[in-house]
C-alpha cells in the first residue's frame, strides 16, 4: 500500500514537471523571447515559475476571452482607445417614437439627435499653484522630483524601483500606513493625476504585458478618480553608453514601452507628457553631464522636469 502512494506521489510529480515544462516553452516563445525563443530561452521549468511570478496567466485568459492574440499591438492598441459607439439612426428613431428624445423644430434638430462630445484639450502653461491638487505616482525618479523639483504642494505616492505590477501591493507610506496606491486612490480625491512607471519593468514580460497591465491600471484609476486629469508620463531615457551596455533597460526598449503607453491618451482626460523632448535628452538619450549613475539625473536638473510639466498643464476653463 505504501508503494502504491510513492508511485502516485512520484507520477504527480512528473505529470507537473511535465506540465509546467510545457507551459515554460510556451511562455518562452509567446513573451520572452519572441522569434529567438528557441536559441536564447532559460529554462522550460524557470521560464513557468517566472511567468506565474509576472502574472502572465492574466494576460492568456484576456486573449481567450478577446478572442485574439495578446501579440497583436495594433489591436491592443486600438483596443484601448475604442470609444462607446454613438446610437444608431435606428435606435435614436426608436426612442423618438417612444418620447425618449424630444426634438426640436428647425435647424437644432439633427445637433440634439447626436451625443454630445466631450471637448478636447491642448497643453498650456501655468504656475507652481497647479500643483496644489496634483498626485504623483512612480518611482526613483518620481522620489527625485518630490526630493528636488521644488513642487511644495503635491502628494507623491513614489518608492524607489516600484512597477506597475505593485500598484494594488501595500508598498507606500501614506499617513503613517503601509498602504498601496489603489487603496489610496480609493480614499482621497485629487485633481490630477501624474503616473511615471516603466523602466524597472523592461527585464520584466514584454512591452505587451506590460502594456496590458499598464493599461488595467490606468482604466482603474479613471473610476477611482472620475474628475482627475491623468497625464501618463513616458519614461526618461538613459544615457547611451549605459543603453549600449545594457540587454533589457535599453533606450529602445523604453521608447517601445513609451509609444504603447501614449496611446493611452485621448486629449480629453488622458495626455501624454513625453520627458525626452525636455532639455533633459539629446539625440535620443539622456544627457551625460545631467545624470550621477547614467540613469538617474543629478538634483540642481530635477526644476528642469518641474518647468516641462508646467509648460505641459491642462486649464480645462482657459
Amino acid at each position: 500500500m505504501k508503494d502504491i502512494k510513492n508511485y502516485t506521489l512520484l507520477f504527480l510529480i512528473i505529470l507537473s514537471a511535465i506540465a509546467f515544462s510545457i507551459l515554460g516553452h510556451y511562455w518562452n516563445i509567446q513573451y520572452y523571447q519572441g522569434e529567438n525563443a528557441y536559441t536564447l530561452s532559460a529554462p522550460p521549468l524557470a521560464t513557468a515559475m517566472k511567468g506565474i511570478h509576472d502574472k502572465l496567466y492574466f494576460a492568456d485568459y484576456a486573449s481567450l476571452i478577446a478572442g485574439y492574440s495578446v501579440n497583436n499591438l495594433n489591436i491592443l492598441a486600438a483596443s484601448a482607445l475604442v470609444e462607446p459607439e454613438a446610437e444608431t439612426s435606428s435606435q435614436l428613431s426608436s426612442e423618438i417614437t417612444a418620447g425618449v428624445l424630444e426634438i426640436p423644430d428647425g435647424k437644432d434638430a439633427k445637433a440634439a439627435a447626436l451625443p454630445e462630445q466631450p471637448q478636447t484639450y491642448d497643453f498650456t502653461t501655468a504656475t507652481d499653484k497647479y500643483f496644489q491638487d496634483a498626485c504623483f505616482i512612480g518611482d526613483s525618479r518620481t522620489v527625485g522630483i518630490s526630493a528636488y523639483a521644488g513642487i511644495e504642494n503635491a502628494v507623491f505616492l513614489c518608492k524607489t524601483s516600484l512597477t506597475i505590477y505593485d500598484y494594488e501591493k501595500p508598498k507606500i507610506t501614506y499617513n503613517d500606513e503601509k498602504k498601496s496606491v489603489h487603496d489610496i486612490l480609493t480614499e482621497q480625491q485629487f485633481g490630477k493625476i501624474y503616473l511615471m512607471v516603466g523602466i524597472n519593468e523592461c527585464g520584466t514580460g514584454t512591452a505587451q504585458s506590460f502594456f496590458e497591465h499598464y493599461r488595467d491600471v490606468v482604466n482603474d484609476i479613471r473610476k477611482l478618480q472620475p474628475d482627475a486629469l491623468i497625464f501618463i508620463q513616458g519614461n526618461l531615457f538613459i544615457t547611451e553608453k549605459k543603453s549600449s551596455e545594457g540587454t533589457a533597460i535599453t533606450n529602445e526598449n523604453i521608447a517601445e514601452r513609451n509609444a504603447l503607453i501614449a496611446t493611452l491618451a485621448n486629449q480629453k482626460d488622458i495626455f501624454y507628457i513625453d520627458i525626452n523632448e525636455s532639455s533633459l535628452c539629446e539625440d535620443g538619450a539622456l544627457v551625460s553631464d545631467y545624470t550621477w549613475d547614467q540613469v538617474h539625473i543629478k538634483a540642481q536638473y530635477y526644476p528642469i522636469w518641474k518647468d516641462f510639466l508646467l509648460n505641459h498643464a491642462i486649464i480645462p476653463d482657459k
